[in-house]
């Protein structure tokens, strides 16, 4: 894609909106006054969603773990094309060919040293902590290993009631013909080694998943590449069980199902995550067979590739053109919790309070995925840093509460809608969306939230089909940067909110269509420039606003076709004159005399395509550069 830029009047000014510097310190409620809009409320802990859930988990494990690869004293097992069983605690040994190990007793505590082993069942578990459970697991890789069972609804390896941890500088590859790679009852616990995982369910399910500085990578899996879950009698939100933590890893994955799932909270810091899925798309028509709600059927067959489109349209199709996904297959996902209710088997539990919580701190991730991207149901996302290039067919950043950003690099190539909560807040970082409905959507099923779009910092490009920032409540901005190439039909436009729109500092440009315009509330605290007109602007063509006598401000390439320019920044200075070009042809001067400046337009556009005024100079130029980059 192209790089976008707005260069501004002067360094300074630029650093200061980049910063965020605009911000209104102790703004609390975005839909007060408004004019006619009513009042807002933000959510409930939204100016923290994560401190109270990262106190949870600690790097003191990692390290205890790291230190604990000692072979001393180690039980040397010869190789054997029967099961070997292990009956008492202690440090054992395994290199060469087994036929499987087995646990013969309960509540074992084992060391296994995996020294060049392969271990291969046709039948039962390979590695069986089933049968006799409640063991404690420390597996230590020396060199390349293998794990292998093709036994039929079997798992590879199996701990039941009992904790797994591996480590060491070794590598481990492990096959599951029938169920899943690894399965662990309690906490699995990784650390610095490799592991390579094909699986026909989940790579990994445990109650709990930890890893630090190891590689994991997830060939294929029939379900999920990492699964934890909680367990059945937990009825509230906790942070000692269903939850991934990694630190520093370096992840892969190919899936039917969901890349990483957990119940409660998703915790990444650093590493390499380049997450793969791949979900079963089948007609309405097979809606029995497979056990498919009626309203997960929201995708059409389009140009030889499925295609999302919103509820309120479906009706227009048949049952043999509505398609929908057979499991869910998102690339990130967190919450809620379902359990079945003891009372009643063919019932089941939601549990929905608490804080779910997706944390993401810093690594680089790779993201295409059939389903969401990265999705908190019942709960918040929070990204913080990292870089991230994500394609999808449905949402690519979404919370059922609040998705807050405060860091990173965003850019997401491919979506349904960009980025969306019942509250949305930004603060900083880079966020490039390209979207085929809404590039930031606020919306909520619950009817206690009143819906906000915050914007504080950062540098925002949004280029979609649909409404570029939707909001079903409130929309404020108070610093950085938003562009909005919005739809090119009337039927949506750039900036749309149901109880208003507040402009009160950083720098606004958002192009659309006539029909749908929304114009900033009258109450604004930084003035606004609303231009319209009924031809058409050129895509590519350069708009640049300027002083009167010629002083460039910025200008911006548009993408698309467009009839309406919204404009905001803190050089609209009240009682100055200024002038709106397209290429070198004038659209219209003005004078700032309200908050809002409404300026209408119709007439030839000249060359559209031209050169920005000043001579052909581009306005600015020399001067630091500000705005979503897209490249």
């Amino acid at each position: 894609m192209k790089r976008i830029k707005i260069l501004i009047l002067a360094l300074a000014l630029s650093l200061c909106a980049l910063a965020g510097c605009g911000r209104e310190e102790g703004f609390d409620n975005p839909g007060d006054n408004l004019g006619g809009g009513g009042t807002g409320e933000t959510a409930n802990g939204t100016e923290d969603v994560t401190g109270g859930v990262k106190e949870d988990f600690s790097d003191e494990d990692f390290s205890d773990l790291s230190g604990n690869t000692s072979t001393d004293g180690a039980t040397t097992v010869d190789s054997s094309s029967e099961v070997y069983t292990i009956s008492e605690d202690g440090t054992y040994r395994f290199s060469g060919s087994y036929g499987g190990i087995t646990f013969g007793a309960k509540n074992l505590k084992l060391h296994l040293i995996f020294d060049g082993a392969t271990i291969t069942v046709a039948e039962g578990i390979a590695l069986d902590g089933k049968t006799n459970k409640g063991a404690e697991v420390v597996i230590t890789l020396i060199g390349e290993n293998s794990i292998v069972s093709t036994a039929e609804g079997e798992n590879a390896v199996h701990i039941k009631d009992g904790s797994l941890s591996f480590n060491g500088d070794g590598s481990l590859s492990v096959t599951s013909g029938g169920k899943n790679a690894v399965k662990v009852d309690k906490a699995l616990a990784i650390v610095d080694c490799s592991l390579t995982l094909t699986a026909a369910n989940h790579a990994i399910s445990a109650r709990s998943v930890s890893a630090s500085d190891c590689e994991i990578n997830v060939l294929s899996a029939g379900k999920d590449g990492i699964n934890a879950e909680c367990d059945d009698d937990t009825t509230a939100f906790t942070t000692a069980e269903g939850y991934v933590y990694l630190k520093n890893v370096v992840y892969s994955c190919k899936t039917e199902g969901d890349g990483i799932q957990a119940d409660t909270v998703v915790f990444l810091d650093g590493g390499n995550y380049n997450i793969k899925t791949a979900g079963t798309f089948v007609p309405k028509t097979q809606m029995s067979r497979y056990g498919i709600d009626a309203d997960d059927f929201k995708y059409i067959m389009q140009n030889g590739e499925y295609k999302r489109i919103a509820s309120d349209e479906t009706g227009r199709y048949g049952a043999s053109s509505l398609y929908g996904l057979v499991q869910g297959c998102k690339g990130i996902k967190v919450g809620e919790i379902e359990y079945p209710d003891e009372n009643d088997p063919d019932k089941e539990i939601t549990v929905t309070e608490g804080d779910y919580s997706i944390i993401i701190e810093g690594g680089t991730f790779t993201i295409d995925s059939t389903d969401d991207a990265i999705h908190a149901n019942s709960g918040n996302l929070s990204v913080s840093g990292g870089t991230f290039t994500i394609s999808t067919y449905d949402d690519a950043l979404t919370s059922d509460v609040l998705t807050k950003i405060t860091g990173g690099n965003i850019t997401v190539t491919k979506c349904y809608e960009g980025i969306e909560g019942g509250y949305v807040e930004i603060e900083g970082g880079s966020v490039d969306i390209t979207a085929s409905d809404d590039g930031i959507n606020a919306a909520s099923d619950d009817t206690s939230v009143v819906e906000h779009i915050l914007i504080r910092g950062g540098n925002i490009c949004v280029d979609a089909e649909g409404d570029g920032v939707d909001s079903n409540g409130s929309i404020n901005m108070t610093g950085g940067t938003l562009v909005v190439f919005g739809p090119t039909s009337g039927a949506n436009a750039s900036l749309d909110a149901d109880r208003g729109i507040l402009i009160d500092g950083g720098y606004l440009f958002a192009v659309g269509p006539l029909g749908m315009v929304e114009t900033p509330a009258s109450n604004s605290k930084q003035n606004v420039l609303s231009y319209a007109q009924n031809q058409r602007i050129s895509a590519n063509t350069v708009l640049s606003l300027t002083k009167e006598d010629g002083t460039p401000l910025f200008y911006i390439t548009v993408e698309k076709a467009c009839q309406s320019v919204i404009v905001s920044c803190p050089e609209l200075v009240t009682g100055e004159s200024f002038k709106l070009y397209g290429g070198d042809t004038q659209l219209c001067a003005f004078t700032v005399s309200n908050v809002i400046t409404s300026v209408g337009s119709q007439g030839n556009m000249g060359n559209p395509g031209g050169t920005p005024p000043g001579g052909g100079t581009r306005p600015g130029g020399g001067f630091g550069g500000m705005g979503p980059g897209r490249g």
